[in-house]
């Protein structure tokens, strides 16, 4: 996967993340001893003793280990699931694709020439018929950018765009690879 996240194939990274969360998520749901191999089969019957647990750990949430945040296409929306630290639980923000398609657009040209940009440069957001877009619509689009490696964060003086001309048809391929979610 890191090959292809290198070489800009982002369609193949996409697509090999959502059979391995799928995978993965059939495994959990396989009973005991069904999808395991002889060695996972044996290391989980064998008695072990449980590692010392530290003060980190016991304060650790699920986002640090739930695979946080986790992306979807649910119809004409972006979903993202996330989790919230003060509430304990997952919550969810859904955007319109055209959003991330006004947002594309947005960082293209304020990320001309692999500027470093910043969200107070790229926001506000405008759709198509040149409304405002809410700042959490926006934020959720460059959270999955992000994530799959279309854009770079530099911290807190912004985002770069590592790979410019590749960008607006890596995100047709990424919203196309997208696991749909039901509902």
């Amino acid at each position: 996967m890191s090959h292809a996240a290198t070489a800009g194939d982002y369609a193949s990274v996409v697509q090999v993340a959502a059979w391995a969360r799928s995978l993965s998520e059939m495994l959990d749901r396989v009973s005991p001893g069904k999808g395991r191999s002889d060695q996972a089969e044996r290391e989980a019957a064998s008695p072990r003793r449980a590692p010392p647990v530290s003060q980190k750990d016991r304060t650790r949430s699920p986002a640090n280990h739930g695979g946080y945040p986790r992306f979807f296409r649910q119809g004409d929306r972006l979903v993202r699931v996330a989790w919230s630290k003060r509430e304990k639980k997952e919550y969810e923000h859904k955007a319109p694709i055209t959003v991330l398609k006004a947002l594309t657009v947005a960082m293209t040209d304020t990320g001309a020439d692999g500027r470093v940009f910043s969200t107070d440069e790229l926001l506000p957001i405008r759709d198509h018929d040149g409304a405002e877009v809410p700042a959490y619509q926006a934020y959720a689009g460059l959270a999955l950018l992000k994530q799959v490696g279309l854009i770079e964060q530099h911290g807190r003086q912004g985002y770069s765009i590592p790979r410019l001309r590749e960008l607006n048809g890596a995100v047709e391929a990424l919203l196309r690879n997208l696991p749909e979610r039901q509902g």
